[in-house]
């Protein structure tokens, strides 16, 4: 088959790019920022999802849209850029897919659609309350794919997405900065008083959860992809040191204006991934394993800046 893949470049879409190649597909990678490797069918081309890609999209059978400007702290800086990247830069994606008929899309949303959540475990018919510019533009998006699933027949599945790591992601992220932090022989700082409950996601479960989500799921549907093992914040960053054996202990910090506000900070995230089990999906790296991986990688390869994906 023929996929594209916006964002191919960043630190999930590269993992789900060379999975497609793995099996056998011709992959383009739409991304202002080159894929660092080549493959007999993968081509690549510089272009923005700001920019008219029906011409880009012509005979292909797929498309995962991931591109977008990611992460609260970067749409706290950069909200405008934020809401024009992640909202019309998804609403062009639907429109050039649909010039292009294009027959199934799947769009990476975020579990911030949420907000703070009204009930545990959260589902997909859950109430929306996000609480950052990132997670309403999510939101908005997946209003407009809706839209054009209503109005056009367009099969669009929104994947709301909790708390991905692995091997070569970048130190936005709280997982890796714990990890750089330990490997520094740092303390991991610790917001408030660490109690934040979260459920992390492996790489590969994500991938295969889109995959799962791409060849089975239900058109229009919304699917949260996660790992459902609870974890609080300093009981990661505990595992984190035992793991490098390290005479260390988490510091608390508090919540600040400089830092993470408490008015913005996520208390408990726990989804259900009911819906997406129906499909036969379910996660398979556990945190022990994943995190345990996701460390060793970091410890050989902390400096070689080639290696990391944003």
């Amino acid at each position: 088959m023929k996929i594209l893949v916006t964002g191919g470049n960043g630190f999930i879409g590269h993992t789900l790019v060379r999975d497609m190649l793995e099996q056998g597909h011709e992959v383009k990678v739409i991304d202002l920022k080159s894929i660092k490797f080549t493959h007999p069918k993968l081509e690549f081309v510089k272009k923005s999802v700001l920019e008219d890609l029906s011409d880009e999209m012509k005979d292909y059978d797929m498309i995962y849209h991931l591109a977008a400007l990611l992460g609260v702290k970067h749409s706290d800086k950069q909200p405008l850029n934020t809401l024009s990247i992640n909202i019309d830069g998804t609403v062009n994606i639907f429109k050039s897919a649909l010039k292009a008929d294009v027959k199934k899309i799947v769009y990476t949303s975020s579990s911030e659609v949420y907000g703070e959540p009204r009930e545990i475990p959260i589902k997909e018919d859950s109430p929306k309350s996000p609480v950052s510019k990132y997670g309403v533009s999510k939101l908005a998006a997946e209003h407009y794919a809706e839209g054009y699933v209503q109005e056009y027949g367009m099969d669009i599945n929104p994947v709301r997405l909790f708390n991905v790591y692995g091997p070569g992601q970048g130190f936005e992220w709280v997982m890796s900065l714990f990890i750089q932090k330990v490997l520094n022989n740092e303390a991991p700082l610790l917001f408030g008083d660490g109690s934040q409950v979260r459920c992390f996601t492996f790489i590969r479960d994500i991938v295969s959860g889109m995959q799962t989500v791409m060849d089975k799921g239900e058109k229009g549907e919304a699917y949260n992809i996660a790992n459902t093992e609870q974890i609080t914040m300093k009981e990661l960053a505990e595992l984190i040191i035992k793991i490098s054996g390290k005479d260390l202990k988490p510091k608390i910090v508090g919540f600040g204006k400089e830092t993470r506000t408490k008015e913005r900070e996520i208390m408990k995230r726990i989804p259900s991934i009911e819906k997406l089990k129906a499909l036969g999906w379910k996660p398979e790296v556990s945190v022990q394993e994943g995190v345990k991986k996701t460390f060793n990688w970091y410890k050989e390869n902390l400096g070689k800046e080639e290696m990391f994906y944003s």
